[in-house]
């Protein structure tokens, strides 16, 4: 026989190698996968959106051993991507908030008066109700989420002449106020 005969050490060698480079092979094509995942969940490289990344160490066990047979470890970085919130800092225009003007003031008219008076300021105006009682000043409630809206109507009831405050709205919601409105204008004395 002319050949080198091959022993079995020298086979569990080759194998170990073998596998070594096949797992580093499947680490390799994690991390470009992780890569790959980052850029697609951001809208691609020019996404338009506003983003913000942390990069986080990640340990991958692939289940491969290395020559001396412990398990081949991948460390590969991670991006985590973090979408900015869209934060609606102004108010909605007043034709989008619908407004209902209850008199408290004990003056007769006098919520007809300024339901037409936010009418021309170009609000949504449900028909004037009473106060369910008299009050000392006068006051703007509105729903969850118009917070904004409450303040800028206090400002246009301000140039109309007459002062107001935010107040909490009341809930449950008392009789006389119609659940349609965003907003309800409570006058007073």
């Amino acid at each position: 026989m002319t050949g080198s005969p091959r022993g079995r050490g020298s086979e569990s060698h080759g194998a170990a190698m073998s596998a070594s480079r096949g797992g580093m092979l499947i680490g390799v094509a994690i991390v470009i996968g992780l890569l790959i995942f980052s850029v697609i969940s951001r809208g691609g490289p020019s996404g338009g959106s506003s983003t913000s990344t942390a990069t986080t160490p990640t340990v991958v066990t692939v289940p491969a051993t290395n020559a001396d047979g412990t398990t081949v470890v991948t460390e590969a970085p991670t991006t985590a991507t973090t979408k900015a919130k869209k934060n609606n800092k102004t108010a909605r225009t007043n034709d989008q908030v619908v407004v209902q003007v209850l008199n408290g003031s004990g003056v007769q008219g006098a919520a007809t008066q300024r339901s037409n008076d936010l009418k021309a300021k170009g609000y949504q105006v449900l028909p004037a109700g009473n106060a369910p009682q008299t009050r000392d000043g006068t006051a703007v409630q509105c729903v969850a989420g118009y917070e904004k809206e409450g303040e800028a109507l206090v400002a246009t009831l301000n140039e109309l002449g007459v002062p107001a405050a935010v107040e909490p709205l009341p809930s449950p919601l008392p009789a006389g106020y119609d659940t349609a409105a965003n907003c309800y204008v409570l006058l007073g004395r």
